[in-house]
């Protein structure tokens, strides 16, 4: 059923592009196993937008992962790099001209998701640990990546949402890269799903690479996953009110800009999706706990 949905969403995406990528799979995934010398490829069951494996290289644990956007692959393996040392998962090899990235495996491989909700807030420090981690890492010269700003831009176009949200988000959006006092590299899409068990240790995977404040790793996407499990909580608005304080005991900010960031960055979800024609019935609905919150 997940492996249906995540041709749906190559199809509605890519159009006829993405019919015969899906069509030329098996051939390219086939070619790749002989070119690393990859055995016992199993499909992960929650694929998305990208085609992932779990396999071996000789007596190696791998993860092989194979995508249509070439870009957001070649910026993936730029930011693994760019976070090597930082328990980020490691690299083994890529075909970039494939869109294909060869990974270590983590071992035994339990997201964060695993401790939800009963140590919910022992998993948000772990991944808060791994954001701070993340943000020590230089910025490369040799590498392009975007800038939070850039992506933010989106909020700016106009979408079927309240135009009092937008409005409010396009406000806070200006006023927080406006008062930005740091930049790092960002992971960029940190949460519960993308922080893996790997021995006694927790490691970061599926990083985007985007340049701005650390704080917005922090909050945001951090903050409402994972995300069909918390909005099914009876008390979803006091989890996420008590998320918001310990993110703001962490990293020693105000609140109110735990929220700004959590807002906007929101927002912009609730915009790609509505561009990626998904439904966003959840989304609007924790818009809607979020106003909730800015009374509070």
């Amino acid at each position: 059923m997940l492996i249906m949905e995540f041709e749906n969403n190559i199809r509605l995406i890519y159009g006829e592009k993405g019919e015969q990528w899906l069509k030329d799979l098996p051939c390219l995934i086939a070619q790749l196993a002989a070119q690393w010398n990859l055995k016992d490829l199993k499909v992960y069951p929650d694929l998305t937008y990208n085609y992932v494996l779990k396999g071996q290289q000789e007596e190696h644990p791998i993860v092989l992962k194979v995508g249509i956007d070439f870009p957001a692959l070649r910026a993936e393996y730029a930011a693994l790099q760019a976070f090597k040392g930082y328990e980020i998962v490691s690299v083994i090899d890529a075909d970039l001209d494939q869109g294909a990235i060869l990974l270590h495996r983590a071992i035994p491989g339990e997201t964060l998701v695993s401790l939800f909700p009963r140590e919910d807030l022992e998993a948000l420090e772990i991944a808060c640990q791994s954001a701070v981690l993340l943000h020590q890492a230089s910025i490369p010269v040799d590498y392009s990546f975007p800038l939070l700003g850039d992506w933010l831009k989106i909020i700016d176009r106009e979408w079927e949402l309240p135009s009092s949200q937008l409005n409010l988000a396009r406000k806070l959006k200006n006023d927080l890269l406006e008062n930005s006092k740091s930049q790092a590299l960002l992971h960029g899409d940190l949460h519960h799903g993308n922080i893996l068990s790997d021995g006694e240790k927790w490691v970061v995977i599926d990083p985007k690479g985007v340049i701005g404040d650390p704080l917005y790793d922090m909050t945001g996407c951090l903050l409402r996953e994972p995300f069909e499990e918390l909005m099914q909580q009876p008390d979803v608005f006091d989890l996420l009110n008590q998320r918001m304080e310990f993110v703001a005991h962490f990293t020693q900010k105000p609140l109110k800009e735990i929220w700004e960031w959590t807002y906007v960055q929101t927002v912009m979800s609730t915009c790609w999706s509505l561009e990626d024609g998904q439904d966003v019935g959840l989304k609007r609905k924790f818009l809607g706990i979020l106003d909730e919150l800015q009374g509070t």
